[in-house]
């Protein structure tokens, strides 16, 4: 018996933000909520290789928050093949030695596609592949105590490497690339004014992937 065609996404949805915002627990969520039929494409993965960078120096100047950093033309394309149902090997960045590795993550296509990035609204190679778009609006402060807690709990990165980094990367380049991009969203959600918006979103989602055929997934729980 012939295999079946894989899926082709009916829907693609980018979710934006600054650093801190919840797009990663935004986006888990929402492809949770429908899985089996959804999977996850992160700007970060895409971040060009640096390992020819020795000096020590050298490596504290990477600007990681900067789009000339990530090869968007690859996201992009890899975009494109999955949207037309073929399945992509999207690159594995190491960020302790600031290259990519030799092996590759398999990504398979699914009626939903979800992309996750703080810049992938500024750029437009990736805005033409979207169907819908959100980006998470959150006050600076938040955002910098969020990046805290994470550093220092899950990436054992000190309190004053941290702030260095938000001063001399992170926040210019918010200003500069990651918050002007909002204009582009389909949406924008207000984190801390509204807490209904997840659960909308996903009922939203689920008229589009099913034509408000299926019951809609269970409200997501708050943890971001």
């Amino acid at each position: 018996m012939p295999k079946s065609a894989p899926a082709v996404p009916q829907v693609v949805i980018g979710i934006a933000g600054g650093s801190g915002s919840g797009k990663s627990w935004l986006a888990k969520a929402v492809a949770e909520a429908f899985r089996g039929r959804s999977t996850v494409v992160c700007h970060d993965w895409y971040y060009k290789g640096n390992g020819h960078v020795r000096d020590e120096e050298e490596r504290r100047k990477l600007n990681f928050d900067h789009p000339d950093a990530l090869e968007t033309a690859l996201m992009s394309a890899q975009l494109r093949d999955l949207a037309a149902g073929r399945a992509v090997d999207a690159p594995i960045y190491d960020y302790e030695t600031h290259a990519r590795l030799d092996r590759t993550r398999r990504v398979e296509p699914a009626p939903l596609i979800v992309v996750d990035g703080i810049l992938i609204l500024h750029e437009q190679a990736l805005r033409e592949r979207m169907s819908l778009s959100v980006y998470i609006e959150v006050p600076d402060d938040v955002r910098l105590l969020r990046r805290v807690r994470r550093d220092t709990k899950e990436r054992r990165i000190d309190l004053d490497e941290t702030l260095r980094l938000y001063e001399d990367f992170v926040r210019p380049m918010h200003h500069r690339f990651v918050e002007p991009s909002s204009r582009h969203a389909t949406w924008i959600w207000s984190q801390l004014e509204d807490e209904k918006f997840p659960d909308l979103l996903i009922a939203d989602l689920a008229r589009r992937l099913d034509g408000g055929k299926s019951p809609c997934p269970a409200p997501l729980s708050r943890s971001c």
